[in-house]
Formats: structure tokens, sequence, C-alpha cells
């Protein structure tokens, strides 16, 4: 038994390591899991443990379920995806399972029709690894693949591995639709888990708002942004990103949607090709511009500021007057403010 402080009665799923009163840090479970009680011996409920973490406590639930039980993963599984059937009506493909959201901290989930992309960030999901695979068979899909290739795993101590076939079936490159758009992505190497799902309903606002527009897509990734714009009536699209498989899925993706002869895809630093449009006059009435996560931790929000100051003011510049600006970022240090 674990007392701490009473910042999670309210519901907060983390415990740091300095809301600990007893027993000491150092000589707790690694993996294990805990119960955990205020200063009053109040049950707050049970987690997984990492006292090499600042997070120590990830708590799972608030009650005395078993969290060694295939029970426990495989119904938050299954609820997880019931709520998306439920929000999502008619998408096939989604981000399933969000980590503490759905109350399994430390993994998130990623469904392309019937092939799943998971990752395991933390120390106590990692030790119950088994476990989830299970849970996730019981979806009965064709199969999944495990990413073990993410930066955040060094946070708990954990290795920074390789992408395998989890279980199951999974081909090379998984096919999917978002919004009526045809797409593939590579579930084993391609960025993250692939694809991006989390701006689906972005692209659905804006692809309308494209029709009969010359588009821009900066930092394109699959081209998602592009390619909706073009299936919405679009009369051209350019779409720019560093990566040369990343470049190469575009013009697949393009050929599915019956698009390519209304894309041009410049494989180049964001920047600099951004730098060459305003050279030579280029102008556009929608730019798309989603960067990566410029700040990794809170520490680097400043210089991350400067840096989406100046990609964004780049873009503004590519914009013709009257025309839009999408502009997204995924570092949650950087306030919308």
């Amino acid at each position: 038994m674990l007392r701490v402080r009473v910042r999670a009665r309210p519901g907060h799923p983390w415990i740091f390591s300095n809301e600990i009163v007893d027993p000491p840090v150092a000589s707790l479970p690694s993996g294990d899991a805990v119960e955990v009680v205020d200063t009053a011996g109040h049950v707050l409920g049970r987690g997984y443990c990492n006292p090499h973490s600042l997070i120590t406590i990830r708590l799972v639930t608030r009650g005395d379920a078993d969290l060694d039980s295939v029970t426990l993963y495989a119904e938050r599984l299954r609820a997880a995806d019931a709520m998306r059937a439920r929000v999502l009506p008619g998408r096939r493909s989604y981000r399933l399972c969000a980590g503490e959201a759905d109350g399994l901290p430390g993994l998130l989930v990623d469904r392309y029709e019937d092939v799943l992309v998971a990752q395991i960030t933390t120390l106590g999901m990692e030790r119950r690894k088994d476990l989830l695979r299970e849970g996730l068979q019981a979806l009965g899909v064709r199969g999944a693949v495990l990413r073990s290739d993410v930066g955040a795993r060094a946070l708990e101590g954990l290795p920074i591995g390789e992408s395998e076939v989890w279980f199951g079936d999974v081909p090379s490159k998984v096919a999917f639709e978002e919004n009526g758009v045809r797409f593939q992505a590579d579930p084993l190497s391609g960025q993250k888990t692939g694809f991006f799902f989390d701006q689906a309903e972005n692209r659905a606002f804006g692809a309308p708002r494209c029709r009969g527009q010359r588009v821009l897509d900066v930092y394109a990734h699959t081209g998602a942004w592009a390619l909706h714009a073009l299936v919405a009536g679009a009369t051209e699209a350019v779409a720019i990103d560093a990566s040369g498989p990343a470049c190469a899925l575009i013009a697949e993706n393009a050929a599915l949607n019956g698009v390519s002869d209304r894309l041009r895809v410049i494989e180049s630093d964001a920047r600099e090709a951004m730098e060459r449009l305003l050279a030579t006059r280029e102008r556009f009435d929608v730019v798309c511009i989603d960067p990566p996560a410029f700040a990794k931790s809170r520490k680097k929000a400043g210089i991350a500021l400067g840096a989406y100051k100046a990609v964004n003011a780049q873009a503004a510049r590519l914009v013709k007057p009257g025309g839009l600006l999408f502009s997204s970022s995924c570092s949650h240090h950087v306030l919308p403010d």
C-alpha cells in the first residue's frame, strides 16, 4: 500500500514522485501494480508503479480491479472501440485507444479497418504486453503491429526498439478511407503509426472550402490535406515533405483517388521549399501547414514559439489576399494563445 497527498482524489490519473508520502520512492517495485491511499487511509485506486519516472504512479482503476487479468484489458479495449463506433458512425479507421482517456495509460492504438498499430510508452503496460495482445486479439481483427520506436519510452527507462508484426497478418501497406478519400499507410515504418487521425474533422471542415481553389499542403506526410482538397474539387495542389518515402506514398495515394494530374509533390525541407515558392512569386488560395512538434519539453517551448512563428509567417505570405490559412501544432507544451 502506498500513501500519497490528495492531488489524485479529484480524478487526476498521475501521481508524481514528490506526492508520495511513504514508502520511499526508491523502494517501490518497478512495473508492479500498487494500491494507492491518501494520508487519511482512503483508497484512491490501483495503478502501475515506476520509481524511475517522474510520473511514479499511473492510476488505472478507482476500485480494486485486477491489473494482471486479461479481462480488464479486453473490456476496456472493447469499450473504447464501441465508443468510437458511437461518436464516429460509419468510420472504420480511427484512434481506437488514447491512453489515459480510455483507462489504459501508456497505450496508444490506431485502427486501420481490420489492422491495428499499437505503441506502448510506459513500464506498467510494457510488463503486461501479453495481456494487451490478448485483449486486442479479442476485437477480432486481422492483425496488429507493435511500434517500439517511440522516443517517449526513454522517459520510462524503456528501450527504443523496432517495429514488428505483433500478431496476425499485416500487409506492408494498409488501405483505408477518411471522409471518402482513399489512402494507404505504412504501419511498420511510417511516421508515428503511419497516419494522423487527429486531423480528420479539420480536413472534413477544410475540404469543401478548397473547391475551385489552388492549395498548398506543407509538412504533408501522407498528403491528407492536399488529397482531401483535390477530391473536393481543388484545381491544383502542391504537397511538400522532406521524406522521400512519404512523397512516394503521396503520389500513390493521389493515384488511388484519380487526382494525380492536379498534384505536384515537392521533396524538400519545408522552409527551403516555401522560400523558393516565395521567390518565384507563387501564391495559393488555401495553405495548410502542420509542422512537427518543435517543443518536446516545456523548457523548449520558447524556442518552439520562434520556429512556429517563422514557418507560419512564411506560410501566410504564400496566401493570396482573401485566402485561407489552416495552421496546426502538435506541441502540447505550446498553448493556443
